[in-house]
């Protein structure tokens, strides 16, 4: 689907999700759907299923640098954000992946499936958004 070169923080509009991922220079991010195959190799350091409602039939992806319009088609989504360590991809180096895979979902939750020792699951997370304004 959408392969790319993202800096720093990931972010997801209409509707909007944020990931704060660990900080370094360049970050390449995979979006796939549920029956597409990932291109990135190795085992995710951290895995949480977020419930997506995409309204129209597309979402935007990116970073303060850069964004990506990605066509879904509406309805609500089961979003897996994985955190992979990085590598090597279309000829550069990157020292994080990750992978965005949206599946069509009549129920879709909220879970931390894998946490790594750089996030405090011990604190609240906050899981409700406001617009900005």
């Amino acid at each position: 689907m959408e392969r790319s070169a993202i800096y720093a923080r990931v972010f997801l509009r209409e509707g909007s999700v944020s990931f704060a991922v660990p900080d370094g220079n360049a970050v390449f991010v995979e979006v796939l759907t549920k029956n597409e195959t990932s291109h990135l190799s190795g085992e995710p350091k951290r895995v949480i299923l977020i419930p997506f409602d995409i309204s129209g039939d597309k979402v935007v992806i990116g970073s303060i640098m850069d964004e990506r319009t990605t066509i879904l088609g509406a309805g609500k989504y089961q979003l897996t954000f994985e955190l992979l360590d990085g590598g090597i991809e279309d000829g550069e180096t990157y020292e994080k992946f990750i992978r965005l895979t949206f599946a069509k979902s009549v129920a879709p939750l909220f879970e931390i499936k894998l946490a790594d020792a750089e996030m405090n699951v011990d604190l609240p997370l906050e899981t409700n958004a406001v617009p900005a304004r």
